[in-house]
């Protein structure tokens, strides 16, 4: 089978799956719509209460277009920031001891090495260009900037630089606390520098095409324009990792960390942000 048959596969899986998971949980927020806003209204109760008697003498805000699923964000904060935290620690033990799911990492070279065709090189090195760290750092800009004139406001370019910064920056500590090394340059037909786990391309590529879409999907009405955002997002976020993979200059270990770095910071920054939101600021 043609590698690029594998990829779109792949992609389109990847895709399928975020799309079947949105249409489940529009279905079951649809079934137990008391609920949700009921767990919305203790969320926010909750944080008012931590936030302190002075800011507990504020009116309640209202909710907005797409406020239940923002206020339903703040339960589950702590866990979608665990979840990742203990994955990632768990692959870093597999990958330090070159054991358990590092175990994929060379037979999956080995086919990506001898299946290579030089249409889908060219493809997947202009991939791996734009969804560097550098091209998603520009991309977060200026996707902050274009919504920000929508919104009217500085948010969304201050959560998607952060976003951006924050991913680049948790990688670049990885890779110097556990100096793990590149697959031999012999298998390469790309360019790439300095330690390989996690992958910077894979971590900028989930965390800010996961804000990006987040930030969409939050003033959006339709639940299947959310989907198909988010879908698109998951969709580029897969294609980056996998041209570090094709191009020779990542191990699958390493590209599967850094999407769980990206992921883990995006939970983070959602989560900090999503709180912060909940609550008046003096003017």
């Amino acid at each position: 089978m043609e590698l690029a048959a594998i990829v779109a596969g792949v992609l389109l899986v990847v895709g399928g799956l975020v799309v079947l998971a949105g249409s489940g949980l529009h279905a079951w927020v649809a079934r137990h719509q008391g609920l949700v806003v009921k767990a919305a209204r203790v969320a926010g109760d909750l944080l008012r209460r931590l936030a302190g008697p002075h800011r507990r003498r504020h009116k309640e805000r209202s909710l907005g277009p797409g406020g239940n699923a923002l206020a339903l964000m703040l339960v589950p904060g702590l866990a979608a920031v665990a979840l990742p935290a203990v994955a990632l620690g768990g692959l870093v033990d597999n990958v330090t001891g070159g054991d358990g799911v590092a175990g994929v990492d060379q037979p999956v070279a080995r086919f990506v090495a001898g299946h290579r065709t030089s249409g889908l090189t060219f493809v997947m090195r202009a991939v791996s260009v734009a969804g560097g760290p550098f091209g998603m750092a520009g991309g977060a800009l200026a996707a902050g900037l274009l919504l920000g004139i929508v919104w009217r406001s500085w948010a969304p370019a201050a959560v998607l630089c952060t976003t951006a910064a924050g991913a680049i920056g948790l990688t670049i500590v990885f890779k110097a606390a556990l100096a793990q090394p590149r697959p031999p340059w012999a298998q390469a037909v790309g360019a790439a520098d300095g330690y390989g786990f996690p992958s910077g391309h894979a971590a900028a590529a989930a965390a800010v095409c996961g804000a990006a879409a987040w930030l969409c999907s939050v003033r959006m009405r339709s639940w299947r324009a959310r989907t198909g955002i988010w879908a698109a997002a998951a969709m580029l976020a897969v294609l980056v990792g996998v041209s570090r993979v094709y191009l020779g200059v990542h191990w699958a270990t390493d590209v599967l960390g850094g999407w769980i770095c990206g992921l883990l910071w995006l939970a983070v920054v959602v989560s900090a942000w999503a709180a912060f939101a909940q609550f008046p600021h003096p003017r």
